[in-house]
């Protein structure tokens, strides 16, 4: 019995003694401990609270060990631990999304609250993509929200936001208020912002009245938090590379398909035989010997190797400076951007400065000073030539054997403005834009705020273009011409002066469960603009200024106009016990650009919330953390399409005439003022819902509206014979969209890993209701016109190829000119009526104009992303992708086509022509002037759809342990990629972001893909 009792004594000493105990901390975001937290150890199923200083003390059988952390209201977490060091864990509240702040028009509002459709935007998410500009930063965050870029050229600012599609056929551009103030999206540093709040539907944005039409996007700068200083510094390197490079042929490739080009477009169409050969088999054997013995004159010139650098640099560099006192707090930034093209010669520079202060003058009056600065020039050769990089033949040199620039037969030589050093010309343009916001703050009351505003915004642009001789020489080192044929330069500046003046009054008050919010408010914006033009030419001497060239062929020109625009608004919010929501708006808009009597427009809107969640009889369900349905409905206006004058004609001075058979001069009206002219008007309804599960581990917001646009500005048809330039404006057209937005987010965490999954996906379907019977034809291809979306592709239908000579001979229909195998057939459109129904059913046998129908729409359908980000440690780990799901694309001119005014051939086509017999094929028959072929039509329409890994970012912080001792509060290091891959139809070279242009895709320098890597350090 001795020895039974001592074993089972021994047995739990020893069990006692294999146990391990834990002691550690628990805490909120501010450090408060948190009491009655559950802490479970999962391999022993034991358990214990903290305390009320939030610690706890648990037993472990062994290392590393699971822990579960849980409590009521908080966000569930599991950490390994690896040894006994005490240990401190920061719990998260579940309700924090809840009391979520988002900034809208004039004012603040917690998210839960929100009646309208409104997207925000965290800094930190912009600051994971390091780019240049913060327009492309933004791209693919929010649903409804498209984003494109039409080049890659340094400072190019060829981005355009669209907010739920494309409203209205004048400008279509979102109102972008940086600090209240209306400015450009690219003025402001990525990382000088604290969040973006994206105004979608009338109810959101109508505060903001005419100035709303296409949404709001509101960027609120940071601010110094408290009065310690602290110190931020951060630099990014990058290195650009083309994404997709065209593929053009070699010498002699061109020469054989050349060759052949021209048998087909010279064959006899009486007997079928092709024609006869340019250059022929013994010449391209020849050319092809001697291409390694004298490479100048049978040249095999890759002119994208030639002119292009292997890679672009570009720097950034981000310091900024916070603190102050309980009474004075400041921030200042500073952002300096020194971007590199491929093209050599092409370089922008940019610098962001940036000072927000806040004064507490006593307990009820406050100020403050906001100032931005944007610095930026943007400097290439003159003359860049980007599609003649392209469109230049392989069988042309691009220098002499003593490096001079080559001639050729198409007077085309890129490379010789590429070698780049200021004397070959250059374009300059540089841009200043400054403003000072000066705030006052008066709260009398807890619940009564006014607020006062003044901001003076000064932009200034300066435009120079120096064209200088470049010689072109023979292989005799001869000169063979010159281009241009004399020197010219070129100056215009802008100056624009824009005041707005803004008073606000604000009350808000709970009685109990009634939370009321009112504002009322009154604007004043004036604008001021001055411009000056000058050019001369044929000077004799190297010198880029005006002063240095003769004034006998000269221009110059100036202009100055102003606007102002006057308005009072208010907005009331209501909930009844954060269940039941609604705001109402009005906004009264009065503008100088229209004639007295129509100057003024009302825009109000209405919008209501339930959240349902909140519900006694939802209490139960406990996997709904937050569920909301939201309806709005309201008016914005839109004036950007009317002209600072269209209610007055315009006259013309020193018009030459004819009188008494003499020219004299005279004076005449050009323009037709019609003064009835007044706002167009966009209504949109809005309906959502908004659900929080698990949680709000899991977050679903899905949106539909419906916007028309009515009373459209646009220029309609007088009698020729009443002797005016120019159409008047009229309020005519009208636009509708209808769509939806998605986004779902999933947040989770396992232990030291948390991770999150953010999708998004929007649809939109554009329709032009009316244009009273107006047809707008542009770009070659596209047109507008009723019942069909802005932007249609317009052409023939495509219905296969001529299998043979013989098929083609065939045909009934007549086309373009004589035809033959592997020409393109189109439809012959029902254009009469064979049975006198009233309805057209046959063709009438010929090809022409009254073929020509929409075949495609390059507005974006079903654009969507999705985002994955991870933290494991110090570890951090981001995926963004971005992608379009249908939209048409169109290949056209110089590139599209080969030969076409001598250019070059790419490889597709090469692959993919026809061949005797088919009946399709990716190219036509191969031709040097094929008046059938180049037709606008389907055949060259292109799946524009695509998905791009937009940003794939790897990080790592250090830990707060190593920098403890010097002072450092926070350092992180990264690397880098954006448009690392792309899944695309089109054919290479061709990108499905670049938009459809009157010229080749190749017009403009194409997308790059950039490899970076930086850090950021806190102090």
């Amino acid at each position: 019995m001795k020895i039974l009792i001592f074993s089972i004594s021994l047995l739990f000493c020893c069990q006692a003694f294999g146990q391990i105990k834990l002691k550690g901390r628990v805490v909120d975001k501010d450090s408060v401990p948190i009491i009655n937290v559950t802490v479970r150890n999962n391999s022993m199923k034991g358990s214990t609270r903290t305390d009320i200083k939030g610690e706890f003390e648990i037993s472990v059988e062994r290392l590393p060990a699971e822990i579960l952390f849980s409590g009521v209201g908080l966000i569930e977490q599991r950490i390994i631990l690896q040894n006994q060091v005490p240990i401190s864990v920061t719990m998260q509240s579940s309700s924090e999304k809840l009391e979520e702040v988002v900034v809208i028009g004039y004012g603040t509002q917690k998210k839960v609250n929100l009646t309208g459709s409104v997207v925000a935007v965290k800094g930190e998410e912009l600051q994971k993509r390091p780019v240049v500009s913060t327009t492309l930063a933004l791209q693919g965050i929010a649903p409804g929200v498209t984003v494109t870029s039409s080049s890659g050229q340094p400072g190019s600012e060829g981005e355009s936001i669209r907010i739920r599609g494309i409203g209205t056929l004048n400008n279509n551009d979102p109102l972008i208020l940086i600090d209240g103030v209306a400015s450009s999206l690219n003025a402001v540093n990525a990382n000088d912002i604290e969040s973006i709040s994206i105004l979608k539907d009338a109810a959101s944005a109508a505060i903001y009245g005419s100035r709303a039409a296409n949404g709001v996007i509101i960027v609120t700068t940071k601010r110094a938090k408290d009065g310690r200083i602290s110190i931020n510094f951060g630099a990014n390197a990058a290195i650009q590379s083309l994404i997709d490079n065209p593929k053009m042929l070699g010498a002699l490739d061109y020469l054989e398909l050349y060759d052949l080009a021209v048998s087909n477009d010279t064959r006899n169409f009486n007997t079928g035989v092709a024609g006869g050969r340019t250059y022929g088999q013994d010449y391209i054997a020849n050319y092809s010997k001697m291409m390694g013995i004298d490479p100048y004159i049978y040249p095999n010139t890759n002119w994208a190797d030639v002119v292009f650098d292997d890679y672009a640099v570009q720097q950034q560099y981000n310091l900024s400076l916070s603190g102050g006192t309980e009474k004075l707090r400041a921030l200042s930034s500073l952002n300096i951007q020194d971007q590199n093209g491929l093209y050599p010669g092409t370089k922008l520079k940019r610098h962001n400065i940036r000072l927000n202060t806040d004064y507490l003058i006593s307990s009820k009056v406050s100020a403050g000073i906001d100032i931005l600065g944007r610095l930026s020039e943007n400097r290439q050769p003159a003359g860049m030539g980007i599609a003649a990089v392209y469109r230049t033949p392989a069988i042309f040199a691009y220098k002499t054997p003593s490096g001079k620039p080559a001639a050729n037969a198409l007077n085309s030589n890129p490379w010789a403005t590429s070698q780049w050093d200021g004397d070959k010309g250059y374009s300059s343009t540089k841009y200043y834009e400054v403003f000072a916001n000066l705030k006052l703050n008066y709260k009398p009351i807890k619940s009564l705020s006014f607020d006062l505003s003044y901001v003076p915004k000064f932009n200034f642009s300066s435009v120079k273009m120096f064209n200088n001789l470049i010689n072109y020489y023979n292989m005799e080192e001869k000169v063979v011409y010159t281009s241009p044929q004399m020197r010219s330069i070129r100056q215009e500046k802008t100056f624009t002066l824009n005041q707005d003046i803004k008073a606000l009054a604000t009350f808000s008050e709970a009685f109990g469960d009634h939370n009321i919010t009112a504002l009322v408010g009154f604007q004043q914006i004036t604008n001021n603009y001055e411009s000056m033009y000058a050019r001369r030419e044929n000077s004799e001497f190297h010198y880029d200024q005006l002063s240095a060239f003769p004034n006998i062929n000269q221009e110059g020109s100036g202009a100055a106009n102003e606007w102002a625009l006057q308005s009072w608004f208010g907005r009331v919010n209501y909930n009844f016990a954060g269940k039941y929501l609604l705001e109402a708006n009005l906004r009264y808009d009065g503008s100088s650009r229209f004639y007295t009597g129509y100057k003024w427009g009302v825009f109000p809107s209405f919008s209501a919330g339930w959240r349902f969640s909140e519900e006694a009889f939802m209490k139960k369900v406990q996997w709904l953390s937050n569920a909301k349905i939201r309806g709005s409905w309201g008016q914005l206006g839109n004036q950007d399409g009317v002209g600072d004058y269209a209610f007055s004609s315009d006259i013309n001075l020193k018009v030459p005439v004819v009188f008494n058979g003499r020219v004299a001069e005279g004076y005449a009206a050009t323009d037709y003022a019609i003064r009835d002219i007044s706002w167009e008007t966009t209504t949109m309804t809005n309906i959502g819902i908004d659900l929080g599960l698990l949680d709000n581990r899991i977050e679903l917001v899905f949106d539909y509206y419906y916007k028309n646009t009515n009373d459209i500005l646009m220029n309609l048809s007088i009698p020729g014979i009443m002797g005016y330039e120019n159409n008047p404006r009229q309020n005519a057209g009208e636009v509708e969209n209808r769509g939806w937005d998605l986004s779902l987010a999933y947040n989770g965490k396992k232990g030291d890993f948390s991770y999150r999954i953010l999708g998004a996906l929007s649809d939109v379907k554009n329709k032009i209701v009316d244009m009273k019977d107006v047809i707008s034809n542009y770009n070659g291809v596209l047109t507008n016109r009723a019942g069909y979306a802005i932007g249609s592709v317009y052409g023939l239908v495509y219905d296969g190829m001529f299998p043979t000579f013989a098929d083609a001979q065939a045909y009934s229909v007549t086309q373009f000119g004589k035809l033959q195998g592997g020409d393109i057939k189109y439809v012959d459109q029902p254009t009469v009526d064979s049975d006198g129904d009233g309805v057209l059913d046959t063709g009438d046998g010929l090809i022409s104009e009254a073929d020509y129908v929409v075949v495609g729409s390059t507005i974006p359908r079903y654009t969507y992303s999705f985002d994955i980000s991870g933290k494991y440690k110090g570890f951090d780990l981001g995926l963004f992708f971005q992608g379009v799901g249908k939209r048409d694309g169109y290949l056209s001119y110089d590139l599209a086509w080969a030969f076409n005014n001598g250019s070059s051939v790419q490889e597709w086509q090469r692959d993919g022509m026809w061949q005797e017999g088919q009946t399709d094929a990716d190219y036509p028959r191969m031709f040097i002037s094929s008046a059938n072929n180049i037709k606008p039509s389907s055949y060259w329409m292109q799946n524009a759809a695509y998905l791009r890994l937009k940003n794939l970012q790897f990080g790592y912080t250090l830990p707060k342990s190593l920098l403890k001792n010097i002072s450092m509060e926070n350092m992180r290091f990264y690397i880098s990629c954006q448009n690392l891959f792309t899944f695309k139809h089109m054919k290479a070279g061709y990108d499905p972001e670049m938009p459809v242009t009157s010229g080749s895709a190749q017009a403009v320098t194409p997308l790059m893909r950039t490899y970076s890597f930086g850090f950021n350090v806190n102090f």
